[in-house]
């Protein structure tokens, strides 16, 4: 699961809420990445990682409209038994806007991060069944 997670060029594969993203999985370092919403337009953005444990979690923070909106996302892996993870991703919003963003946006966003997950099951699942990868559709 782990490497579907860690490997930021291969999330517009299988992703369909991030549907470009570049970067690597290391502490400090930038992604780059466009989200694309139900019913809207992709989004362009950034974001700096915060914290990398192989396996476990990966988190990383963005800032927007000049630190008036941040997010805070993660990807957490659980394993469950040898051959069975739980993996829960969200996202906190904050700054001077977020609450008002999360308002707005929130089940956006949510569904969003169902999808991403849904998707990243799936994508898992055919890699342990040994068969090859396919390309989202579109969200």
């Amino acid at each position: 699961m782990w490497d579907f997670v860690a490997d930021f060029e291969g999330w517009s594969v299988w992703n369909p809420l991030y549907v470009e993203t570049s970067g690597h999985a290391e502490p400090g370092s930038q992604i780059r990445f466009a989200v694309k919403l139900d019913g809207m337009k992709p989004q362009k953005g950034s974001a700096r990682i915060v914290t990398v444990r192989p396996n476990d979690l990966l988190e990383y923070a963005l800032s927007s409209f000049g630190g008036l909106v941040k997010a805070f996302r993660f990807v957490e892996i659980e394993e469950v038994s040898p051959t069975r993870c739980a993996v829960s991703n969200g996202e906190i919003m904050g700054g001077a806007l977020g609450a008002l963003i999360a308002r707005a946006m929130g089940r956006k966003v949510g569904k969003g991060l169902e999808g991403m997950n849904r998707a990243l099951k799936r994508e898992a699942e055919m890699k342990w069944s040994g068969q090859p990868s396919t390309p989202h559709a579109g969200g």
